[in-house]
């Protein structure tokens, strides 16, 4: 499969493509000029990623995190959208965007006691963290199984599986955390402080 990320500067991009790496997929990435770029020295040099910067080519799947001035030029069997800045308007039908929860992961803005979300600051022993937020590494797994499947439907909403008994959203996704999320949120204190330099806030 052919896969193009977008964006893939960015953190959530960034571990998007590890985990399409990690399943042995080959992927051309397209970088954000205006995030930095330190992530891309993790997997610059893997044989089954490069970097790209027109859309010419033809994809089998094409994933965009956040905007992107030439999203509509994109050629790809399937296209699927990550708002990274809440709902993000859509002019495109070609599309799925996928709304998501509350993601959290290493290299996303963050200090010692929380996360930034859409430039809103939450803290780990914030209700809304408890409740809302899911690791990206229980998000990018589904991702990757939903990429392999042609798209129904032009609006998909993944929850964490807590939510279930308090929706009944049509199109909805409910994960279920891999790890505890208490684990999570040690592991990437831990990482924040042995890479703090490397993050942005």
């Amino acid at each position: 499969m052919s896969i193009l990320v977008v964006n893939c500067n960015h953190w959530i991009g960034f571990h998007i493509v590890n985990t399409l790496l990690e399943h042995d997929f080959k992927i051309d990435g397209m970088i954000n000029p205006s995030l930095q770029d330190d992530l891309l020295m993790f997997f610059g040099r893997n044989s089954d990623f490069q970097m790209v910067n027109d859309e010419k080519r033809e994809y089998e799947t094409c994933i965009i995190i956040g905007d992107h001035p030439k999203a509509q030029d994109f050629k790809a069997g399937n296209k699927w959208l990550l708002p990274i800045n809440g709902i993000q308007k859509k002019e495109q039908t070609d599309l799925t965007t996928i709304h998501t929860p509350i993601l959290f992961g290493e290299w996303m803005p963050m200090n010692e006691n929380g996360i930034y979300h859409h430039k809103k600051f939450i803290t780990f022993d914030s209700e809304e963290f408890k409740n809302n937020a899911l690791s990206i590494h229980s998000f990018t797994p589904v991702l990757l199984q939903l990429i392999q499947t042609s798209s129904q439907t032009n609006e998909l909403y993944v929850h964490p599986r807590q939510e279930k008994e308090k929706r009944s959203e049509k199109n909805a996704i409910y994960i279920r955390e891999s790890e505890p999320k208490e684990k999570y949120v040690a592991d990437l204190k831990k990482h924040y402080k042995r890479y703090k330099k490397f993050y942005y806030s």
